[in-house]
C-alpha cells in the first residue's frame, strides 16, 4: 500500500497550491483590470483634450467670425450705400479691436460699387506696428480671380481658406459673400475678408498635459498639417502625402475618417514616436479643420506592470504568512472520515461549493471521496455550463422582442385609418421572417383629401434592415413636409440615404399620392414590385411604369411621377417580393400568376382586410409549413362607396356617382346608355344634363368602338359619371393611343351634307353644347375626360 503523507502535510500542499493560483489569477486579472481601466481613462481623456482643444480654437475663431458677418451685414442691409470713408473707418476699427485679425478687405464685383467708391478691393492690413492700405483689384480686375473671392461666390456661403504662410506667419483667411436684392432679384455684389494669424495655435496645442510621448495636431480639410511636433510637415505634407511615402493605406484610412467631419478614436502606431497610441480626432464647428490628439499606450502600460510587481510583493509576502496559519490549523485535523462526511452532508443539502479532503491512497475512502469530488465537479460545470446559456438565450430572445415591438411600434396599425369617412377602407399586415426585418408600409394624410400611401423592402434582414427601414421611413415623412411631387419626394430620400450608406443598403420603394375627392393617385416606383389594381368585377391592371431604379444605389438617380385613377369599387394592392418569392418545400415560387389568379378569385367586392386575409391564407397553404424566406408586407386600399342608393349607384365625397364597364359593341353601349338614363331619372337629373350625358356617351364611345381597335379580342370601356356642379363624365378605353382635341379632323359646316366628308361632327356638337373636354394617356390607356355644366 502506498504510503500517505499527513493530512497536515496534505493540506499545507493543496492550500499553498490553491493559493499561489488565486494570488497568481488575481495578479493578473489586477493587471489586465488596471490596464484597461487606464485605457479607458486613457481613451476618455485624449478624447476630452482634443475635444476642449478644438472648442477653445472654435470660441476664438468665432469670435472673428461674429465681427466679420456683422460688417457684411450692415453693408448688405445698407445695400452698399455707405459712404467709402466709412467702409475705411470700419477696417481700421476691426483692426484695432481685434489683434488676432492681420488684414481686412472689402472687394465688390466690376459695376456694382457705389460711384464714390474709388477702390473695388480695399484692404488694410498690418505691417509691423502700423496699419497699411492698399487696393487688391488692379486694372484687370485681379482680384476676382482669387481663391478667397471666387470660392464664397460660387458656394454661396462663408468659406475658410486653406492656411498659407505669409511673410514667416502661418495665416488663414475667412470670406463672407455680400448680396443685394431680395428673392429673384437677389445677385452676388462681392465678399468681406479677414486674414487670421495662427500663431497662437501652436503654443495652445504644446501646452496639452498628453505626456511626455503624447502630442497633438491639427489638420485643414484636405489633410495638410497645420500644426505637428515635426516642422517640417507644417504646411507642407498632408496624412496623404505621408501615406504615399510611406506605403500605408492604413494610414490613408484614418485620414480619410479624420477629414470627413466625424469625430471618433482609434489605436494608432504614430509615425513621430513610433508607439501605439490613443488617437481622438473632432471636427471644428468654425472651419472645416481636424483637432486630434494621441496619448502613448507604451508610457501607461509601463505604469501598470510597476503597480503589478508591486502587488505581487505583497501577496507573496501574505502567502507565507497563510502558509503558517495552516500549518497550526492542521494539527487539529484528526479524523478524515468525519471530515468526508460532513462533507457529504453539505453536498447533499446543494452546496456544491464545500471542499472535500483529499484522497489519498486506494482504499474505500479515498474511493469514495474522490467520487464525490467528481461528481461535485461536474455537477457544478453542468449548473455553469446551463446557467449561462440560459441566460444568454433569455438576453438574445429578450432583445429581439423588445427590437420587434420597437419595429411594430413604427409601422401605424389604426384601421380604418380616418373613422369619420366610410368611403376609405384601407388595412396592411407586415410579416417579418425573423423578429425583425426590412419591410414596412405607411400611410398618412397631407390634408383633409389626399393621403399618402407606401410600401418597402429593405436589402437583407435582421437588426441592420430593420434599422435601414425606421431610417428611410422617418425620410419618406420628413421629404413630404417640404414637397408633395412623389418623384422630388422620391429623389429627397434617395440623396439622404446615399449620403454616409457605407453599409452599401438599398430599399426597393413604391408610394403614391391618393386623391380622395376623385380618386387620381399619383405615384413613384424606385425598383419595387408592380403594385396591382384589383377592380370591382375581378379584373387586375398592373402598375408597371414607370419605374427608378431602388433607392440607395445611385446618388444622382432620376425618378418620374406616375399618374392614374382609382376607380370606385377597385383596390390599389401594394405588397413585397416576400409575397410572390414565398417558397414551399420544393422551392417552388408562389408567383406574379398565382398572385393574380389569388386576386381575381377574390373579387374586388371584398373588403381590405378579408382580401389580405385571403391572399395570406393561400400564401399559408402553399408553403405547407416550409420555413418563411422573406418578410411579407401586404398593403390594400379602397375607394368605396360611402352610401349605397341602389341599383349600383353610390355617393362618393357628398357627390352621386355611376361606374358602368362593358363591352366594346354596339349592343352593350347602348345597354350601357339605358343604364344611364335610368340612373339619371332615378335621381331626378334635369332632362338637359340627361340629354348632354347621352349625346357624349353615344358619340364618343361610337368612335372608340369603330376606330380604336386594330384587333378582333375583346376589349371594355369604363365610364364614370359623377353628379356633382358641374357633372363630369370620364370615359377609359385600352385602344391605340388618340386625342380627340388634336387628332380628329375639323368638322366640315358648309355646303350640302351629302358632299361633307364624314367626321368631326359628333365633338363639333359637344363643344356646342358648352361641355369641355380633357385628354390624357397613362398606363397604355386613353382616359377622356368630359366637363358637362349645369343646366
Amino acid at each position: 500500500m502506498k504510503r500517505c503523507a499527513s493530512i497536515r502535510v496534505r493540506m499545507m500542499s493543496w492550500v499553498l497550491a490553491v493559493t499561489v493560483t488565486i494570488l497568481a489569477a488575481f495578479i493578473l486579472w489586477s493587471y489586465f483590470s488596471a490596464r484597461h481601466r487606464l485605457e479607458a481613462d486613457m481613451e476618455a481623456r485624449a478624447f476630452s483634450l482634443a475635444d476642449g482643444a478644438a472648442r477653445r480654437i472654435d470660441a476664438k475663431l468665432g469670435v472673428l467670425q461674429g465681427v466679420v458677418n456683422g460688417m457684411a451685414l450692415t453693408l448688405e442691409s445698407q445695400e452698399l450705400k455707405v459712404p467709402f470713408e466709412n467702409v475705411r473707418a470700419m477696417q481700421t476699427k476691426c483692426l484695432e479691436e481685434n489683434d488676432g485679425i492681420y488684414g481686412v478687405c472689402v472687394a465688390l464685383e466690376p459695376g456694382v460699387a457705389p460711384t464714390n467708391w474709388p477702390d473695388l478691393a480695399a484692404w488694410e492690413y498690418r505691417a509691423g506696428d502700423r496699419l497699411e492700405y492698399v487696393d487688391l483689384a488692379g486694372a484687370e480686375y485681379a482680384h476676382t480671380w482669387e481663391d478667397w473671392y471666387t470660392l464664397p461666390k460660387h458656394l454661396d456661403r462663408p468659406v475658410w481658406s486653406e492656411p498659407y504662410e505669409w511673410e514667416g506667419v502661418l495665416m488663414v483667411t475667412y470670406s463672407v459673400p455680400i448680396y443685394l436684392g431680395a428673392n429673384e432679384e437677389r445677385r452676388f455684389a462681392g465678399v468681406i475678408t479677414c486674414d487670421l494669424t495662427l500663431d497662437w495655435l501652436e503654443q495652445m496645442i504644446k501646452e496639452l498635459p498628453l505626456g511626455e510621448d503624447g502630442y497633438g495636431l491639427l489638420m485643414s480639410r484636405n489633410g495638410t498639417y497645420v500644426s505637428h511636433p515635426m516642422p517640417e510637415l507644417v504646411l507642407n505634407e498632408s496624412v496623404f502625402s505621408i501615406a504615399e511615402q510611406r506605403g500605408e493605406p492604413e494610414l490613408r484610412a484614418v485620414g480619410q475618417r479624420m477629414v470627413s467631419g466625424r469625430s471618433g478614436i482609434l489605436p494608432f502606431v504614430s509615425f513621430a514616436t513610433g508607439e501605439l497610441s490613443w488617437l481622438a480626432f473632432t471636427s471644428l464647428e468654425s472651419a472645416d479643420w481636424t483637432m486630434a490628439a494621441l496619448i502613448s499606450l507604451e508610457e501607461m502600460r509601463s505604469e501598470i506592470l510597476k503597480l503589478s510587481r508591486r502587488q505581487a510583493m505583497v501577496g507573496f509576502a501574505g502567502l507565507l504568512l497563510l502558509c503558517l496559519a495552516v500549518r497550526m490549523i492542521a494539527r487539529s485535523i484528526t479524523r478524515p472520515i468525519s471530515n468526508l462526511r460532513d462533507a457529504a452532508d453539505t453536498l447533499a443539502n446543494g452546496n456544491l461549493d464545500s471542499a472535500l479532503p483529499v484522497p489519498c491512497g486506494k482504499d474505500e475512502v479515498a474511493s469514495l471521496t474522490q467520487a464525490f469530488g467528481n461528481m461535485r465537479d461536474n455537477l457544478k460545470r453542468y449548473m455553469a455550463d446551463l446557467r449561462k446559456t440560459t441566460a444568454a438565450r433569455e438576453r438574445m430572445h429578450s432583445e429581439l422582442r423588445i427590437a420587434h415591438d420597437i419595429q411594430m411600434g413604427l409601422v401605424p396599425k389604426t384601421f380604418p385609418p380616418i373613422p369619420v369617412r366610410n368611403d376609405l377602407d384601407l388595412f396592411a399586415v407586415i410579416e417579418p421572417a425573423r423578429e425583425v426585418g426590412g419591410d414596412f408600409y405607411d400611410f398618412f394624410l397631407l390634408d383633409e383629401k389626399r393621403m399618402v400611401v407606401a410600401i418597402g423592402d429593405v436589402s437583407g434582414k435582421g437588426v441592420p434592415a430593420a434599422l435601414f427601414m425606421a431610417v428611410t421611413r422617418s425620410f419618406l415623412r420628413s421629404a413630404f413636409r417640404s414637397d408633395t411631387d412623389p418623384a422630388e419626394v422620391m429623389t429627397h430620400v434617395n440623396a439622404e440615404l446615399n449620403e454616409g450608406n457605407e453599409s452599401c443598403m438599398f430599399v426597393t420603394l413604391f408610394f403614391a399620392v391618393f386623391d380622395l375627392s376623385d380618386g387620381s393617385l399619383q405615384y413613384v416606383n424606385a425598383g419595387h414590385n408592380p403594385p396591382i389594381i384589383l377592380n370591382s368585377d375581378g379584373t387586375l391592371e398592373w402598375i408597371s411604369s414607370p419605374r427608378g431604379p431602388a433607392a440607395g444605389v445611385i446618388e444622382d438617380a432620376v425618378y418620374a411621377t406616375g399618374k392614374t385613377t382609382l376607380p370606385a369599387g377597385a383596390a390599389l394592392i401594394l405588397y413585397t417580393d416576400g409575397v410572390t418569392e414565398a417558397m414551399n418545400s420544393d422551392e417552388t415560387l408562389y408567383g406574379e400568376e398565382r398572385l393574380e389568379a389569388r386576386l381575381s378569385a377574390s373579387g374586388g367586392l371584398l373588403s381590405c382586410r378579408r382580401l389580405i386575409d385571403e391572399l395570406l391564407a393561400d400564401i399559408m397553404e402553399f408553403t405547407a409549413g416550409a420555413e418563411q424566406s422573406d418578410d411579407i408586407t401586404i398593403l390594400a386600399l379602397k375607394q368605396k362607396c360611402a352610401e349605397s342608393t341602389g341599383n349600383g349607384d353610390c355617393e362618393v365625397d357628398g357627390n352621386l356617382r355611376k361606374r358602368i364597364v362593358f363591352d366594346s359593341n354596339t349592343d352593350a353601349l347602348y345597354k350601357a346608355i339605358k343604364e344611364l338614363d335610368e340612373f339619371l331619372g332615378a335621381h331626378n337629373a334635369s332632362s338637359e344634363l340627361s340629354s348632354n350625358v347621352r349625346l357624349a356617351l353615344e358619340e364618343l364611345a361610337t368612335n372608340i368602338i369603330k376606330y380604336a381597335y386594330n384587333d378582333n379580342d375583346r376589349h371594355r370601356l369604363e365610364v364614370d359619371l359623377r353628379l356633382a356642379n358641374p357633372a363630369t363624365m370620364t370615359i377609359t378605353d385600352d385602344g391605340r393611343p388618340f386625342n380627340p382635341l388634336e387628332d380628329a379632323p375639323a368638322p366640315t359646316l358648309e355646303g350640302a351634307i351629302e358632299d361633307r366628308p364624314i367626321g368631326g361632327l359628333g365633338l363639333h356638337m359637344i363643344r356646342s353644347m358648352g361641355m369641355k373636354m380633357e385628354y390624357r394617356r397613362e398606363n397604355e390607356r386613353n382616359i377622356l375626360r368630359v366637363i358637362i355644366p349645369a343646366s
